[in-house]
């Protein structure tokens, strides 16, 4: 059964997601109609927009990054979510993260459409700042009983599904944050090169690989954009061993990926959310062929130092991803062999067509085709 479905998603970094990009597109390939409803925060991107096999919207609204006073803009987004729903009048609402699957709820109760809760990462645990135990609680429960009223959650991890604890939604799928295969051309680098492409943000250990860059010689480079972009971008601008490129568009974020000699992917496991990450950046190593620098404390470094893909510091301490960044650089045979078997792995266990299949299934089943 053809349906209607029509993404949600507050934010639009580098204009899409690639996650988003692949499951659209693979819904339209199974013969959907798909419509992409995102907000443009920075106003950098067209308010309509073709790609192949869907359509994007965009709500275009200024809006502040990882600010409290976003909150103030929510329900303008949440009525500008339901004012497009009623025009394109879908089959399944397909919403991404707890900011768009409020309104989708509500949206459903005029509608009466099925919903789809697609978690890229649940809400309070994301969250890095401090903030009392009882209103981390109370928004975890909140996420959890919304997440109840979807007929379809997605998780990028199953381990993630200990967040709903015993009652959990009835029918939950994995859909892995993995790369589409594909073949990139490097650019030759002069100095030994560590890439970072991703969130702007404190809980990623920017500070920490700024300074491990600087004492062994070498270079950072950093893609992304984020809540911290006001204190970390000029962290990095400043330094000799470091370089901003910017929030850039996923085929270029691939090319700094295949052209460095490392991925950085630290992630604070003080965080509950980064314990369980499972972030693109991973992947994208893999399939690249490139060794990984990665922490303790999270099943992303449990995962890189079981597999022999890289190596693996302690988050926040400056001297262990200094002398991990050195065992990188001084082991250039290691660093291919670790990327070797990142590779193996992928075309074995990780590939985008298995959970393409699996995304598909599910809304045929959704959908009583």
């Amino acid at each position: 059964m053809a349906a209607r479905v029509v993404f949600l998603r507050s934010k639009s970094p580098a204009g899409i997601e690639p996650r988003i990009d692949k499951e659209a597109r693979a819904l339209a390939e199974a013969g959907h109609e798909v419509h992409v409803v995102l907000w443009d925060r920075t106003l950098e991107h067209p308010a309509e927009e073709t790609r192949p096999g869907y359509r994007i919207e965009r709500v275009r609204m200024r809006a502040p990054e990882g600010k409290a006073t976003l909150l103030l803009r929510m329900p303008r987004w949440g009525r500008e979510v339901r004012r497009r729903l009623r025009r394109l009048r879908p089959d399944v609402i397909h919403a991404i993260d707890f900011d768009s699957l409020w309104p989708a709820l509500r949206a459903n109760r005029e509608l009466g459409v099925r919903v789809v809760y697609d978690v890229f990462d649940f809400y309070a645990p994301m969250i890095a700042r401090s903030i009392p135990g009882f209103v981390r609680r109370s928004l975890e429960r909140f996420e959890r009983k919304a997440a109840m009223r979807a007929d379809l959650v997605i998780l990028p991890d199953l381990a993630r599904a200990a967040f709903f604890g015993e009652e959990r939604p009835a029918k939950i799928i994995e859909v892995m944050n993995v790369p589409e295969a594909s073949v990139v051309k490097g650019r030759p680098q002069n100095l030994f090169t560590l890439f970072y492409g991703g969130q702007i943000a404190r809980d990623r250990g920017l500070a920490e690989l700024v300074r491990a860059c600087e004492s062994t010689g070498a270079r950072l480079v950093v893609a992304g954009h984020g809540p911290d972009e006001d204190v970390l971008v000029p962290l990095v601008e400043s330094s000799p061993a470091a370089q901003f490129v910017g929030n850039l568009p996923y085929a270029e974020v691939l090319e700094w990926t295949a052209s460095c000699d490392a991925v950085a992917a630290l992630y604070d496991p003080g965080i509950p959310n980064n314990r369980l990450a499972s972030p693109n950046k991973l992947f994208e190593a893999m399939m690249l062929g490139k060794p990984v620098l990665t922490n303790e404390g999270t099943s992303l470094g449990d995962f890189v130092g079981r597999e022999s893909l890289g190596v693996v510091a302690r988050y926040g301490d400056a001297e262990s991803v200094r002398a991990s960044l050195e065992r990188l650089m001084l082991d250039p045979g290691g660093c291919r062999e670790m990327g070797a078997r990142g590779r193996r792995l992928y075309e074995e266990r990780y590939r985008w067509e298995t959970q393409k299949a699996r995304l598909v299934a599910a809304y045929r089943d959704l959908l009583g085709a």
